[in-house]
């Protein structure tokens, strides 16, 4: 059972904290209850974008009790957002579309809980239509940067170099394909839509894209940044905006996220920086060596 379940992690190393402790334990139990069933993951990605979707309407009602039935919402749609990867990886029937599908959903889901909170507010008499727009936006940098680091960690370490390109030639292949042979426009806009989010992570990135890097050497050196890197996960993002509903206050949730979220992303992205260019000194040195030699 231990062994299957590690088999529907990512790399326990770079899970979010609260993923490896609560959210990601209660999807693989709901994942081993509907291993055998028809139900796809694509399937539970929809139910978690219509948890999430149920989440936003209570959080938009403003009353104390409404706070809390959308964080126990907002609770399962999280858990049902793990659980989709988790039964792709044991069924090993993941898709590209599949992954394409599991952002877009968490993105349709995350922009309806900011308007349910907004609304909300507004409801309750508080007007903080900024507060909450900054919040938002302040939310997705998070979940990009967090995303980009975390597929960098764990490509890097499983020694695959270049992960960003490697993913962009790989979706776009896909598309050139399904052009070829009259595939569906939707799924090809859906496809296109994600290539233009990777080309959007090159700009995070600090990394040099043509060095190569030990994976041993880069996972002693990251090991502790990509635990940085998680507190600004979406997970951890969902978590704190559920405890702040539980207590009947979104507002230090929103405020969290706009300053404390924003400097811990400023100071993670300095260190990184500052890690990546010693890797790349290194790395250079070792191909110079290599080339002398």
């Amino acid at each position: 059972m231990i062994a299957e379940y590690q088999r529907t992690l990512k790399m326990p190393e770079a899970e979010e904290i609260f993923d490896l402790l609560v959210y990601r334990p209660l999807a693989f139990l709901f994942v081993k209850f509907i291993y055998r069933t028809p139900i796809t993951p694509n399937q539970v990605t929809i139910l978690s974008a219509i948890a999430g979707l149920v989440a936003a309407w209570m959080f938009s009602l403003g009353a104390a009790t409404a706070l809390i039935w959308g964080a126990l919402w907002y609770a399962i749609a999280n858990v049902l957002d793990c659980a989709d990867g988790q039964l792709a990886r044991l069924q090993q029937s993941g898709t590209l579309l599949g992954r394409v599908v599991d952002g877009v959903a968490d993105y349709i889901s995350g922009v309806a809980i900011f308007l349910g909170i907004g609304a909300g507010l507004a409801a309750s008499g508080t007007s903080a239509r900024w507060l909450v727009a900054a919040a938002g936006i302040s939310s997705a940098l998070h979940a990009m940067f967090f995303d980009h680091y975390q597929s960098e960690f764990i490509s890097t370490v499983r020694a695959e170099q270049n992960f960003l390109e490697r993913e962009v030639k790989q979706f776009s292949d896909e598309i050139e394909k399904l052009r070829q042979s009259g595939g569906s426009g939707f799924r090809i806009a859906i496809l296109s839509v994600y290539v233009r989010y990777l080309g959007l992570q090159k700009f995070s990135s600090t990394k040099h894209s043509n060095a190569a890097i030990d994976p041993i050497l880069y996972k002693m050196k990251n090991a502790m940044m990509i635990r940085f890197w998680s507190f600004l996960g979406p997970t951890t993002n969902r978590t704190l905006l559920i405890s702040c509903a539980l207590v009947g206050n979104v507002q230090v949730y929103l405020w969290c996220i706009i300053v404390a979220g924003n400097v811990w992303l400023l100071i993670s992205y300095l260190l990184q920086r500052r890690i990546h260019r010693k890797l790349g000194s290194a790395a250079s040195i070792i191909q110079e060596t290599a080339i002398v030699k």
